[in-house]
């Protein structure tokens, strides 16, 4: 795997807040306090001091955020983790297809935005829903299932979709890599039906994992993640935008136990940043595995002893409303 696809090093940044060079896109607001610097990237962290959104300051062109997506960033086709961790990862993903179906009358039609392999869009096939999706990239989206219709754009708004098209719309961790994230939720909002049902689901950039892990969080992921959504100011996205929020969720099996244990690694000096999510990506055939054997033979040791306390933080923080991610359901207005 390239040097530098999930490595970049991160360090906090000293400093009072200060007029940053662009107005915050959700409250307006223009001063930010400086958080944390990206090894070789221009743009750094910054942080609303009104709404308590991150985002990278000055904001990066689409072409300087290709770069950060490999084909390796994906995997092979229709794979993204190796042998049985995909396994594990697929059915989790499908767990919660009942959740994103629940209310969407039978044989709704369905989008996911970002859908990348596909794997939500085949579980709601199987379950008889019309289903599209939208993806940046077409090396993401090889091995998707074929019935599911797929437009390869580098905007929602260039899919070119027909007003109220859709019963149901998801976007999957997807929102906080978008250079666009307001025009992209207020253009979900034209071609979603009204009272049409909307899942969000972001990393927590108030959660107390990620106040806790500092420039060390795993759901970081700088500079991919072009903004951070403290639940606040996502709250304060989809009112503004037309929606009325449903629910709001803070566990998942899938992301936070695991980013509690990429965190307290990635504090470690002697162990290489991200380096459990690097040594479980897929790779291409031929390629050497990271690392040497006994980085790699540490990183397992140290994944597997802190699985128990990684998965009671989780819970302990879903009681407290504070997941490391969130997941939101919305509901279009009838305006």
């Amino acid at each position: 795997m390239a040097r530098g696809l999930h490595d970049r090093a991160v360090s906090d940044l000293p400093g009072v807040p200060e007029v940053v060079g662009t107005a915050c896109p959700v409250c307006g607001g223009a001063w930010a306090r400086p958080r944390f610097a990206i090894e070789g990237f221009a743009s750094r962290l910054v942080e609303c001091t009104d709404c308590g959104l991150g985002r990278l300051d000055p904001l990066p062109s689409e072409a300087d955020l290709d770069a950060h997506y490999p084909d390796a960033y994906y995997g092979d086709p229709g794979r993204k983790f190796r042998g049985p961790v995909e396994g594990i990862v697929r059915i989790l993903g499908t767990r919660h297809i009942r959740f994103l179906s629940r209310g969407v009358r039978p044989g709704g039609r369905l989008l996911d935005v970002g859908c990348g392999r596909g794997v939500l869009l085949s579980e709601l096939a199987e379950r008889g829903f019309e289903v599209h999706g939208v993806e940046r990239s077409k090396a993401a989206a090889e091995g998707a299932d074929p019935r599911a219709e797929i437009r390869i754009v580098s905007r929602l708004a260039d899919a070119e979709y027909r007003d109220s098209f859709f019963d149901a719309i998801v976007i999957w961790h997807v929102l906080e890599h978008l250079r666009e994230p307001v025009e992209t939720v207020r253009e979900i909002h034209r071609i979603l039906a009204p009272g049409g049902k909307l899942v969000v689901a972001v990393p927590n950039f108030s959660s107390l994992q990620a106040k806790r892990a500092g420039a060390a969080w795993f759901h970081l992921d700088l500079p991919r993640h072009v903004f951070h959504f403290p639940l606040a100011a996502l709250r304060r996205l989809l009112v503004e935008s037309g929606f009325s929020i449903e629910s709001e969720h803070h566990f998942s099996l899938r992301q936070n136990p695991f980013g509690e244990v990429q965190s307290r690694s990635n504090r470690r000096s002697d162990l290489p940043r991200n380096g459990l999510y690097t040594l479980l990506h897929e790779r291409h055939p031929g390629d050497p595995p990271p690392f040497d054997a006994r980085t790699r033979r540490r990183l397992v040791l140290r994944g597997l002893a802190l699985a128990p306390l990684a998965l009671a933080t989780t819970v302990a923080e879903t009681l407290w409303r504070s997941g490391a991610t969130i997941h939101v359901v919305a509901r279009r207005n009838a305006r």
